[in-house]
């Protein structure tokens, strides 16, 4: 493949030949940062940029996408290597693994329950941000029969919301071979159009076949849609991305798109984490009917669509044209979390089991908070660049 940049383009990414694209690994590891701070659910320095203020958009597209990208560029090589057959039997067994994991996280945090000093409130409820006073329980009482206790547990329907995402990812691991088939056939328009028709449908009819917790939050009939095209995009990867590079017209449309998004995130008449100023510009009412209409996260509006679609061609862009000084500013930190994401996903659960049970969070103070999330960030970094567990916790 010719490369898309001048020859003395310096700062530009060396194409692969064939091996990984750490471009990839470093917008996951950047996503699990964004994962780290909105789920440690404090004000300080980073929390003001990752609620809402550089676009209506949220880690948890991020993590789908990206993930589906990374599972079609791996499945087509695979395939290509090891066969149909064993493909496909690495996905199940990709998913069961993760399964597993997710019922351990969620009797973990049970047993822990059972420990009278320890307080698991962050992550036995969900409540309306910076309303912890409107919390609704994600586990059954004290007292109930620990054979309902691992019912529940065993069909995904209690645990953490911080690691809810998981079980919509094990599933769309277990149907995963569909997509392979798919795309392997050369079928791709039928594999997006029936993507695009579960998530019309649902649009409709608000379904939840799997009957899992994760379904309130991220219902699986809408959700495929960003997993499935991402296995797409990473099937086609030599045919598509790079013409984010080649094309200037592409980058700048998403750069003129995602600063539509921005000013529409600033008018939000009540932002969350954020003490700066904002714009006015959008009426309250109109701004509410704007995002109910357009950019609702559990539904995944058209508008929340397009706003991560342009951010993800503007960071792929840039870390093409400045990799080497992106990679040499924030590669360390970031590409380790990415290339071992749901490694930090697990660990993240009991971060912040670790860091609710001290009197730091009460203070309620900007720069003990800002310490907490660069302190939870770096100690995970460390976790991973140390490998601890790797042998247990999935990668």
């Amino acid at each position: 493949m010719p490369h898309p940049f001048p020859a003395n383009d310096r700062f530009a990414y060396p194409e692969p030949d064939d091996g990984r694209d750490l471009r990839l690994d470093f917008l996951r590891g950047l996503i699990m940062i964004y994962v780290i701070i909105v789920h440690m659910e404090y004000y300080s320095l980073l929390s003001m940029f990752a609620w809402g203020r550089l676009g209506l958009v949220s880690s948890a597209e991020g993590f789908v996408s990206l993930s589906g990208l990374v599972l079609g560029l791996v499945c087509q090589r695979r395939l290509a290597r090891e066969g149909m057959q064993a493909t496909f039997r690495k996905l199940w067994q990709r998913s069961w693994q993760l399964y597993k994991a997710h019922v351990v996280v969620i009797l973990s945090i049970a047993l822990l329950g059972l420990i009278p000093f320890l307080d698991l409130f962050e992550l036995t409820h969900w409540w309306v941000p910076t309303h912890r006073d409107q919390a609704y329980a994600l586990y059954p009482p004290p007292g109930t029969h620990w054979l309902e206790l691992l019912k529940q547990a065993v069909l995904l329907r209690i645990g953490p919301h911080q690691y809810q995402i998981i079980g919509l990812y094990v599933i769309l691991i277990a149907v995963a071979p569909i997509a392979v088939y798919a795309l392997h056939k050369g079928k791709t328009r039928w594999l997006l159009g029936a993507s695009w028709a579960l998530y019309a449908l649902n649009a409709w009819l608000h379904l939840r076949p799997s009957g899992a917790r994760f379904e309130y939050a991220f219902p699986l009939l809408t959700w495929q849609l960003i997993f499935f095209h991402g296995m797409a995009l990473g099937w086609h990867r030599e045919k598509v991305l790079p013409l984010i590079t080649r094309i200037p017209a592409i980058p700048l449309a998403a750069a003129g798109m995602a600063l539509f998004f921005v000013f529409i995130a600033l008018n939000a008449p009540h932002p969350l984490f954020w003490n700066g100023p904002t714009l006015s510009l959008i009426p309250a009412e109109t701004f509410h009917s704007l995002y109910g209409n357009w950019f609702q996260k559990t539904p995944l509006g058209l508008g929340r669509l397009l706003n991560n679609l342009a951010l993800f061609i503007i960071a792929y862009y840039l870390l093409s044209r400045y990799w080497r000084i992106a990679h040499k500013g924030l590669g360390w930190l970031v590409i380790p979390l990415g290339q071992a994401s749901l490694y930090v996903f697990t660990v993240h659960i009991y971060v912040i089991l670790l860091v609710s049970n001290t009197p730091l969070p009460g203070y309620d103070s900007l720069w003990i908070n800002t310490l907490l999330h660069v302190g939870a960030i770096l100690l995970i970094w460390w976790m991973v660049k140390q490998r601890v567990l790797f042998g247990i916790i999935p990668r």
